[in-house]
């Protein structure tokens, strides 16, 4: 920034008013992370569900494995069919698994990315705030500058007069 901007007075408003548009950019960024948590949530719930099922699906399953074996051939086509049904049951709860997995993983890294970019434009504004406040104190200066100068020409006009 020049000093011709702070002259008119300009030149601090600008910048202030960069830092106050980013901090509501970053407010809705920090908005949308948390819309991305809730997502990633829900999944992480969804899939510790799909595994609690498979889960429960694979005890009952080695519960009747590990079972004595009736003598009777019509329940033991019985069982048969059961745990047919079983390995049916388990395949398809294992696809659900993979599936709310990768469903979790897309919104883990939809948050990791609204995250980083939170994180970035707080950065950006960490930066900004300092060059302003470099800013402000070249201003100050300046100012002060000024002030002696016209202090001494002021002075120097009063002396010869």
């Amino acid at each position: 920034m020049h000093v011709a901007e702070y002259a008119d007075g300009n030149g601090a408003a600008m910048s202030s008013s960069s830092v106050k548009r980013f901090q509501r950019l970053l407010r809705i960024r920090e908005a949308q992370e948390n819309e991305g948590a809730v997502v990633l949530g829900q999944r992480l719930a969804d899939l510790h569900k799909a595994e609690q099922q498979r889960d429960l699906l694979e005890e009952y399953q080695s519960h009747y494995f590990h079972s004595n074996l009736p003598n009777d051939a019509r329940i033991l086509k019985q069982i048969a069919l059961l745990q047919q049904q079983l390995r049916g049951a388990l395949q398809q709860q294992e696809a659900r698994v993979v599936a709310v997995s990768a469903q979790m993983e897309k919104a883990r890294s939809a948050w990791l990315e609204l995250h980083q970019a939170s994180l970035s434009l707080e950065k950006l504004i960490e930066r900004r705030q300092k060059v302003e406040s470099r800013l402000d104190v070249r201003k100050q200066q300046f100012e002060q500058d000024l002030w002696v100068t016209r202090q001494a020409f002021q002075k120097s006009v009063d002396d010869s007069a």
